[in-house]
């Protein structure tokens, strides 16, 4: 049976900062909760193949592949991951390999697996915190920790790199990358974003966003040549209640979309953010509980989920399926939302 969650009307307003309003409209979002699956595995990354199997990192317990009922896990026990291995990030390519962030970064064909690390390859860092795959194949990743490392590029033959020293990159930290539509590659790098075309790099900051973003957090993939961007302010010991926490912006218009109850009043901090196929933005967000709330562009719809209250961070990942059902990854398996 579906649980509806509460539907709040977001009150969209000018804001100081220059940020505009937003004009998008989707549909409502009704959604179920119930299915859930997987309890036993602390689930940090989900990508889908081309035949729609689940590929899922975990903290300390290999990679998972499911089809719907069967699991088939790679471990240290079958494969050369490493015991306790930690998964930061995955993605599937064009071709079905699967590639993984950890300690280096590591491609599956679904036969063999092949490890890339500074040792063996060009890679900048033993570090692979984000990947993402572009509309050529391409894999972009963050091979970077603080004041190391940076960003690179993989075409399966040629290795680049992009650093501060050797690019217009303003700093070696990259929390996030995704890809859009029009295959611009984009970068959330401290408090900037970044905006890769065809080799032509555009940094974003505060005279562009009209606001100065604490930290930013998640990337995602917008509707109508925009991104999603989350800001992260988990490192800081004040409260940002009235600041940006999720922006829309296409290069030139910035729009906030703070989450909101029906009553105007703040939902929380974002912790983990992402789209789905609909444009849709989903989050986890909270400051005394934490909720799972969606955005369709006009309205934030929300609910707790009780089996993660306690906890900021049991949400580690949130990704959409082919068919459009909404993937949480959590400290304890995974929450699917069907969507009609």
């Amino acid at each position: 049976m579906n649980r509806y969650l509460s539907a709040g009307i977001m009150i969209l307003y000018l804001l100081s900062t220059g940020c505009e309003k937003d004009q998008l409209i989707f549909d409502e979002i009704i959604f179920d909760t119930s299915s859930y699956i997987l309890p036993d595995y602390f689930v940090t990354a989900i990508d889908f193949d081309s035949k729609g199997n689940a590929w899922i990192g975990t903290f300390r317990q290999g990679l998972i592949k499911y089809d719907g009922n069967s699991v088939n896990e790679y471990n240290s026990v079958n494969t050369v991951l490493l015991e306790n291995q930690k998964i930061w990030d995955l993605k599937v390519d064009h071709d079905d390999h699967i590639w993984i962030g950890t300690g280096g970064l590591i491609e599956f064909d679904g036969k063999s697996f092949e490890i890339y690390n500074t040792d063996n390859s060009p890679l900048l860092e033993d570090f692979v915190s984000s990947i993402a795959i572009d509309q050529n194949n391409v894999v972009w990743l963050a091979s970077c920790r603080h004041r190391e490392g940076g960003l690179m590029s993989f075409n399966g033959t040629i290795w680049k790199s992009y650093t501060p020293d050797n690019s217009p990159l303003p700093d070696n930290l990259i929390q996030d990358i995704v890809i859009d539509k029009y295959n611009n590659v984009w970068l959330a790098v401290n408090r900037y974003l970044i905006r890769i075309s065809r080799g032509k790099w555009t940094i974003y900051d505060e005279s562009n966003l009209g606001f100065q973003p604490y930290h930013f957090g998640h990337l995602a993939a917008g509707k109508f040549n925009s991104i999603i961007a989350s800001i992260d302010y988990s490192l800081s010991s004040s409260g940002h209640f009235s600041g940006p926490h999720i922006i829309q912006f296409n290069g030139e218009k910035c729009v906030i979309n703070n989450p909101e109850d029906e009553d105007g009043n703040f939902l929380g901090y974002v912790w983990v953010m992402n789209t789905d196929a609909r444009g849709n933005i989903w989050a986890s967000v909270g400051i005394s509980e934490l909720k799972i709330a969606a955005y369709n562009g006009q309205s934030w719809f929300y609910k707790k989920i009780d089996s993660l209250s306690g906890s900021f961070y049991a949400i580690h990942t949130i990704t959409s399926d082919p068919y459009n059902k909404i993937w949480i990854g959590t400290s304890s398996g995974i929450h699917i939302i069907e969507q009609d």
